[in-house]
């Protein structure tokens, strides 16, 4: 089918012809497939159930074309059923390798690998004599299959033997090499398969928004995880000025405004991250999404001190959660217990973090499709483990947990959440090769992010060059003891003592011992939960 002509800049036109009758638009199957490719796929299927022709050859490209749309919108089996109306051998080779192509992606996405499998390779096979375009399709179809069969070397060798003069098609083999990279954590190579592709869109003569969409997706996810904020001004405009009219790109739409927000924390721009965040829970396509969205408004706020606002979307997100199926969550979907958990966590909230976790764990976990050698999702587990951990006052725990989540996220090249991880490991043990990681990670990170503004204090408290001594009176101090109590602790002078402590509170610009225990505890010197010291020491 052919897709949507561009202009010479690279924006798309419609070139529908005006077939009109009485006011109305006459169904037609350049009408079809132009929605189709403007990514409008339920109003694809109504024109093709409207077209009145019923030759043989229109009956198949009505047949494909529902097909195509169903895979779209995740219909396996409608698609199935779409194209039992060409069950027929079609008249053309042609036609016959696309309708054993759409029904291998069919059953591919339905489960059942092996014949899913079967039918593409065959028609990939037979692809060889067929027109050039549907030999370019065939490839790229056999090739996605093997990625989401998890062969994802041989899925980038077929896909990179794509024509690349097919077009649209080679655009797809290019979205599709990206997200391989992605999953293998070569991000390297998925930001440069990406930016090919949205480079590539620019000069095809067709264009599909889904497939546009789908690569603005995997970018701006790589820009928030990879952190370079460098990038993000360009794609912000592009993703702004964007039509996301099409119900197809709900989902893509979504998960774009998510790592939106992310992106926005990291450049400092609070207005930006809350607009993004509501922007996700606004385009939520079910109550799943939405409790995703309200996460991470919570997570915004969080960020901002703002601890009201934090609670109440936390409430939000639950009450979304809890109208949800967890059995019919989708991979995508399946670590809102964590994100509740964590949420929960941070606002002292224990019972329900506790709750949480152990669904995720007894219900969720089990049913997950993880990547073979790919750990971040137990790393993900033990991170919001340890949040719990820290908020019951549980020190040692906390710092073993986020210990191990921070090593998996550092070698993956996580930076974000590795860097995250690593200024909570710098507040509990004040170890400065944490402080270090994340400096270093977020060098390009704006002076208003709450994360700079964190490094900043972990600095000064650096700068300050305190000793054993005096952090282990701070320690006294936050323990609530008395002059009286720490001179004879430290086998020292009641006068040395008061000193001492006035020496600290001009050194923290604070007025008296209360501030002074405040400010220990807010900038990460001291916990309230760390052990006292030896009397000897």
């Amino acid at each position: 089918a052919s897709a949507q002509p561009r202009t010479s800049s690279g924006v798309g036109v419609r070139a529908v012809p005006d077939h009109r009758q009485h006011g109305r638009e006459r169904p037609t199957l350049s009408a079809a497939r132009q929605s189709f490719f403007d990514g409008h796929f339920e109003k694809c299927l109504e024109l093709c159930d409207a077209i009145s022709l019923r030759d043989e050859a229109t009956l198949l490209e009505l047949a494909l074309l529902r097909a195509r749309s169903h895979l779209r919108l995740d219909r396996a089996e409608r698609a199935i059923d779409a194209l039992r109306d060409c069950a027929f051998t079609p008249a053309s080779l042609d036609g016959y390798v696309s309708a054993q192509m759409l029904h291998g992606d069919a059953y591919i996405r339905l489960g059942q690998l092996e014949r899913g499998e079967s039918l593409l390779i065959d028609a990939y096979e037979r692809s060889l004599n067929a027109h050039p375009s549907v030999h370019a399709e065939a490839t790229v179809n056999l090739g996605i299959a093997l990625y989401f069969l998890r062969k994802h070397e041989a899925a980038d060798e077929m896909l990179a033997s794509t024509n690349p003069h097919a077009d649209i098609i080679f655009v797809r083999a290019l979205e599709f090499r990206g997200w391989i990279g992605f999953a293998q954590g070569n991000f390297d190579a998925a930001v440069c398969h990406f930016r090919n592709a949205l480079s590539a869109i620019e000069t095809c003569k067709h264009h599909d928004r889904f497939i546009e969409a789908s690569v603005l997706q995997g970018l701006t996810s790589l820009c928030a995880e990879l952190v370079r904020p460098d990038e993000w001004a360009l794609m912000e405009r592009r993703i702004r000025s964007f039509d996301w009219s099409a119900g197809g790109l709900a989902v893509k739409h979504f998960w774009i405004a998510i790592y939106a927000s992310m992106m926005c924390e990291i450049v400092g721009d609070d207005g930006g991250s809350r607009f993004w965040g509501r922007e996700a829970e606004t385009v939520s396509t079910t109550s799943s999404y939405r409790a995703i969205a309200q996460c991470r408004i919570a997570a915004v706020f969080r960020g901002l001190g703002e601890s009201a606002a934090h609670e109440e979307f936390i409430d939000r997100a639950t009450a979304s959660y809890e109208s949800a199926d967890s059995r019919k969550l989708g991979n995508d979907q399946k670590q809102i217990p964590l994100f509740l958990a964590e949420e929960s966590a941070c606002a002292g909230r224990h019972d329900d973090a506790r709750k949480f976790i152990a669904q995720y764990r007894d219900v969720i976990a089990p049913t997950l499709q993880r990547v073979p050698g790919d750990h971040r999702f137990v790393a993900l587990e033990n991170a919001v483990e340890a949040s719990i951990a820290e908020s019951r006052g549980d020190r040692k725990e906390a710092v073993r947990l986020y210990q191990q989540a921070f090593t998996v996220f550092r070698d993956a090249r996580h930076v974000r959440r590795a860097s995250i991880i690593a200024l909570r490991l710098a507040r509990l043990t004040r170890l400065s090769r944490y402080v270090d990681y994340a400096r270093d990670a977020l060098r390009v990170v704006s002076d208003r992010s709450w994360m700079a503004k964190l490094i900043a204090e972990f600095s000064a408290t650096e700068s300050m060059q305190l000793t054993d001594t005096q952090i282990s009176m701070l320690k006294l101090l936050v323990e609530g003891r008395t002059y009286k109590e720490i001179a004879h602790a430290r086998h020292r002078s009641w006068k040395t003592i008061n000193n001492s402590v006035q020496a600290l509170c001009l050194k923290f610009g604070v007025n008296g011992r209360a501030e002074l225990a405040a400010e220990a505890l807010r900038r990460g010197i001291v916990a309230v939960t760390d052990d006292l010291p030896d009397a000897g020491n």
